[in-house]
């Protein structure tokens, strides 16, 4: 099997994720916290989808929302009551969004808001933060490697195929360090059309006067500043990032959850940026150009209601959160057990185990870290029955129960102990 999938798909996977030999696995189905695969094999999923699966594989009302959908129609290019309904669901909890506009996916969306503010603005330049993704598209393809350049000049793209050109108009920046992205910001301040951040980047936190400071910025330059929210939003709070440490963007980016596991996203904002989007506005060349042939699909929609219904009725970002502090805090004790240096970086719904106790406060931090025990962990993890990205996040559920978590908890401290033994600490 494993060779024959590689002639139809070349590395045998659908991302970028890779697993060595013998853990590879065709996934058959989920159901709740589950993943199934066709050999038989069973794991307890923290990787849900990369995130989507917030309430679980195949929750029941998601299920009845799209098998009603399909009966009425699985896509109609036209506006539609559901797109409606969830329109109005986002901008009731969402902060920044006094409207908005559906698109396919994250990437769709970063991409998107980036043009919109370089429509409004009349500049060229986005700053983003180096090891912050937002997404496949070129622009979102610098600084996610360190070995492509210093902070704050000119970097070369990290992927193969972008024109040279696109790099004139990126500005990377250390992520939490404020000086040094005012000094940038100063800079080119007169072409420098927005700031794109997450605000929790990958699983590192914001220092408290970062985002601030990011706001302050662009008020003072006149650029605009971009929320990714694709994995913040509706999962640390209803009202995302922007509702926890009290900064509202001009723009931001929303995808995975709204979704409900349906390719789904959005780009949501003030109501005179998002104006711009408008076919049919003035045409004083600052008009955007947004449609694609699925955005808005109702069945995505129905999906992504469904969910969002979910979590509102189950209280779904404090659940996450309280499952998180459970696992979390077992992982800490067997790595105590074990006098094993490691810690549990970023919010609880979506925690990190690195290894090291050193701070994580931006990308060159977070890889000064022990990676290679970081991936044999995950590897050890994946091997005692647990759906895993190495060196990543533990994306949690609303239906990840309190034995699975207990069973994982003692899956790390086996998977710790050969981490440990075998010498990747050394």
């Amino acid at each position: 099997m494993p060779n024959q999938i590689n002639d139809l798909i070349p590395g045998r996977i659908l991302g970028s994720h890779s697993y060595p030999d013998g853990l590879n696995f065709v996934a058959d189905r989920g159901e709740g916290a589950l993943i199934f695969a066709t050999d038989g094999r069973q794991f307890t999923d923290y990787v849900l989808g990369s995130g989507p699966m917030i309430v679980g594989h195949a929750h029941p009302a998601v299920v009845e929302a799209i098998r009603d959908q399909a009966g009425r129609g699985t896509h109609l290019y036209a506006m539609n009551e559901l797109a409606l309904e969830l329109a109005g669901r986002i901008v009731r909890h969402v902060p920044c969004a006094q409207a908005l506009k559906f698109v396919g996916d994250g990437a769709e969306a970063t991409f998107y808001a980036m043009r919109i503010a370089r429509a409004f603005t009349g500049r060229t330049k986005i700053l983003k933060f180096e090891g912050g993704y937002h997404g496949h598209h070129d622009y979102g393809q610098f600084g996610l490697t360190p070995a492509h350049g210093p902070n704050g000049g000119r970097r070369a793209p990290d992927c193969a195929g972008i024109p040279a050109a696109i790099a004139d108009t990126v500005l990377v920046a250390p992520f939490n360090d404020l000086e040094t992205t005012t000094s940038l910001v100063l800079e080119h301040a007169e072409d420098l059309a927005a700031i794109i951040v997450e605000p929790v980047q990958r699983s590192v936190l914001p220092r408290s006067d970062f985002l601030p400071g990011l706001r302050a910025l662009c008020r003072r330059t006149g650029a605009l500043l971009i929320f990714d929210e694709l994995v913040t939003g509706f999962r640390v709070a209803f009202g995302g990032a922007q509702e926890i440490f009290g900064v509202v963007p001009d723009l931001c980016a929303l995808g995975k959850v709204i979704g409900g596991g349906l390719p789904l996203a959005a780009i949501a904002g003030r109501r005179d940026l998002i104006d711009l989007t408008v076919p049919d506005r003035t045409q004083d060349g600052r008009s955007v150009f947004l449609s694609g042939t699925l955005n808005g699909n109702s069945l995505c929609c129905a999906a992504g209601l469904a969910t969002l219904k979910v979590l509102e009725e189950e209280n779904g970002p404090a659940k996450l959160a309280e499952t998180g502090r459970r696992l979390a805090a077992g992982f800490q004790d067997a790595a105590h057990r074990l006098s094993i240096p490691f810690q549990m970086i970023g919010p609880p719904a979506f925690a990190e185990p690195i290894f090291g106790e050193d701070e994580v406060h931006d990308f060159a931090s977070h890889s000064a870290t022990n990676q290679r025990a970081s991936r044999q962990f995950g590897i050890e993890m994946t091997r005692r029955g647990n759906h895993v990205l190495f060196v990543a996040k533990y994306y949690l559920s609303t239906v990840h129960s309190d034995d699975q978590i207990a069973a994982t908890c003692e899956a790390a401290y086996g998977a710790m102990r050969v981490v440990r033994d075998e010498g990747y600490l050394d």
